[in-house]
């Protein structure tokens, strides 16, 4: 188990995944029953397949900004924090759209690199009318990270690090850039992603958590995949011994809460009028890690996340204007923050 950092310092986080273009469209539920999976999850599709699903949408998807991690980090740095990306884009127009896209949300760029000849990546959300969004991406370049591709240089300059759990689709850079983050220094927070990633690598995962993790954010479904159990208190239990801050998101039943295996905190889901679900977890991780990195409670951090969770599914897509981010920062965190003179890690 890491053990916390005793200095004072600005907590800055670094975000590790794939660099995704989002294309959205709502769909019947007809269009999503016959695709092959779990309506609401994610799967990985062919250049053909990907190509096959967009000829049959009934309509134009709407292209915007993308990636679970991307996500979390532009969120984090529009409630006020300083984060960066290290990724991997293609020299495509795609990927100087996604370039672009990171330095107008105020990102730190210098972890995004070009691979000449790569393609970006694209993720198709098919929101149907009772707003899930179920995902089929075609990871680009990705797909053909190395362990090579990242140096220790990356890490330099950042406290903490937040990885995707859709990184387990290449486990050995996974593993690579877990290992690398940890000789570093930084604390580091990883989000499941899929329950099909967990459950497919379930042993794996457990021990990447135990040696390298200090917070894991789980949904209800990868709870279940990990734990074999649809109580989600059993799986916060579960993923507390491996992790010494371990969260599993209820939905609608809000989320529960636990640190270094001390009875679980509940946290009340925020009311919203759901409009489209993508971002939904990867903007509650947003917001508890700013609120928790800054001197929040894990109650007020939890509220402040539930509160940003319900404000991006009443929106479509992810990508916000300023005054969202004006109007969530004060509504979420008030004077909450900052109790502390200064941060200090608190796992």
């Amino acid at each position: 188990m890491l053990k916390p950092m005793i200095h004072s310092i600005t907590p800055r986080l670094l975000g590790f995944g794939a660099a995704l273009l989002d294309e959205m469209i709502q769909v019947e539920e007809a269009f999503v029953a016959v695709l092959p999976g779990k309506k609401g999850g994610a799967q990985q599709v062919s250049a053909s397949e990907m190509s096959s699903l967009l000829a049959g949408l009934p309509g134009k998807p709407l292209r915007q900004l993308g990636g679970a991690t991307a996500n979390t980090i532009r969120a984090y740095v529009g409630l006020g924090g300083q984060a960066g990306m290290l990724t991997l884009v293609g020299d495509d127009e795609a990927g100087m759209y996604y370039q672009q896209a990171m330095r107008n949300a105020k990102v730190a760029g210098e972890g995004i690199k070009v691979i000449p000849g790569g393609e970006t990546g694209c993720c198709l959300s098919l929101v149907t009318p009772d707003s899930e969004r179920t995902m089929r991406t075609r990871q680009g370049i990705a797909d053909q990270m190395k362990t090579t591709d990242f140096t220790a240089a990356d890490f330099q300059g950042y406290t903490h690090l937040f990885v995707e759990g859709y990184a387990l689709y290449t486990p050995e850079v996974l593993r690579s850039i877990l290992s690398s983050g940890h000789a570093a220094g930084l604390q580091i927070a990883y989000d499941a992603g899929s329950p099909e990633l967990v459950a497919a690598h379930r042993d794996l995962l457990g021990e990447l958590l135990s040696e390298y993790v200090s917070i894991a954010f789980f949904n209800e479904e990868e709870s279940t995949a990990f734990c074999n159990s649809r109580d989600p208190v059993f799986g916060l239990q579960s993923l507390s011994q491996c992790c010494e801050l371990a969260v599993v998101k209820a939905g609608k039943d809000g989320a529960y809460v636990s640190e270094a295996g001390s009875p679980a905190v509940h946290i009340p889901a925020f009311p919203a009028n759901a409009l489209d679900t993508t971002g939904a977890g990867d903007f509650w991780a947003a917001g508890f890690l700013y609120g928790w990195l800054n001197g929040a409670s894990l109650a007020e951090a939890g509220a402040a996340a539930a509160r940003l969770a319900a404000a991006v599914v009443e929106q479509v897509g992810t990508e916000m204007l300023d005054e969202f981010w004006r109007r969530l920062s004060l509504a979420s965190f008030g004077d909450t923050l900052n109790k502390e003179p200064a941060y200090k890690s608190k796992f």
